[in-house]
Order: structure tokens, then sequence, then C-alpha cells
């Protein structure tokens, strides 16, 4: 690789010359040379972070969609999660509730507590899934578990809402879910 260097006798500098870019008015950046898109997941839900949030690129949903649903069909759980939130929330997508709650089942499959709650909130007001308390319980349930904050305040408020043998139910379907 060619390098420059400065000319003062005091201070030696090695400046690789494909990373630097000069402007007009002198000032120097650093840029990293052209890359290809990701392959990775976890790159390609972070760059759909990114175009979600317009950090770094103009604010756009749908590159946002199409770059977590790459991830998703990788199998990333983050991925199946962005995208579910995408469905529905209709951001970069048409708003389907249906495909919302399927993706956020694979994502809470792939252990995703965030999915698992937003599972559960799926269940409680039937949005794309049937109405089922004892499944949302077990969702919320399930979520609590693994740490998520408002899971079980979700789960205890329904509660009030079942059957002592609903709840029951739930929790040992929940206890199952995590046994396995």
């Amino acid at each position: 690789m060619p390098f420059m260097r400065s000319s003062g006798a005091s201070s030696l500098r090695v400046i690789p010359i494909l990373l630097m870019g000069v402007f007009p008015c002198g000032c120097v950046s650093w840029r990293a040379p052209q890359q290809k898109d990701p392959t990775d997941a976890p790159s390609q839900v972070l760059l759909g972070n990114r175009y979600r949030q317009g950090i770094g690129v103009s604010k756009d949903d749908e590159v946002a969609a199409a770059w977590y649903r790459k991830a998703a069909l990788q199998g990333d759980p983050e991925g199946e999660l962005n995208l579910g939130c995408c469905y529905a929330r209709g951001e970069g997508l048409t708003k389907n509730e249906i495909e919302a709650a399927r993706w956020y089942q694979r994502a809470a499959d792939h252990g995703s507590a965030e999915a698992q709650y937003r599972l559960g909130i799926c269940y409680e007001r039937r949005e794309g899934v049937p109405k089922n308390f004892i499944t949302a319980y077990k969702w919320y349930n399930i979520a609590a578990a693994s740490g998520h904050e408002r899971a079980g305040e979700s789960r205890d408020a329904l509660a009030y809402r079942m059957t002592v043998g609903e709840i029951t139910l739930a929790q040992r379907i929940s206890s199952e879910w995590n046994a396995r």
C-alpha cells in the first residue's frame, strides 16, 4: 500500500493514502474503503436500525424493513422482532397484525424477551391471533422469567381477568416451555 511521509525532521507520520480524503478547505477526513452490503444478520439489524432512526443516513422505513427481513430470514431474533414491529406499526410495510404476530412468534421461540412480551399483548388484545388469556399469560410469564421489566406487571394485571384454573394451566404451560 502506498504511504506518504511528512517532510518534517522531528516527526515521521505514515498515512495510508487509500483511506485519506482531502476536502477543498484542506481538511482531512478518514473514510473506510467501499464495502459490500453486510451478509451477517447482526450487521443487517444494525443497518436497519440506522435507516429506521435516520442515523448517518436518511430515515427510510422501507429500507429499514428490508434489512430487518434479511436478518430475520437468517433466524436472527432481533431481526425477527424488528420486522414484526414494522408490520405491527405499518412502518415501511403495509400494516399487518397477522404477519406481526408471526414474526413475534419466531423471535419469541428464539428467546427474545421483548418478542415474548409483545406476543402476550397480541394474544391479550386479539392482534393478529385469536384472543386467548391463557396463551397471553404464558407469554408474559415467559418474558418475565427472561427478565423483561413490564411483563410481570402485565401478567399480574391479566390474572385479575382469569380464573384460578386458567392461571394454573398457563403457569404449567409456561413452565413446560421454559424447561424445553
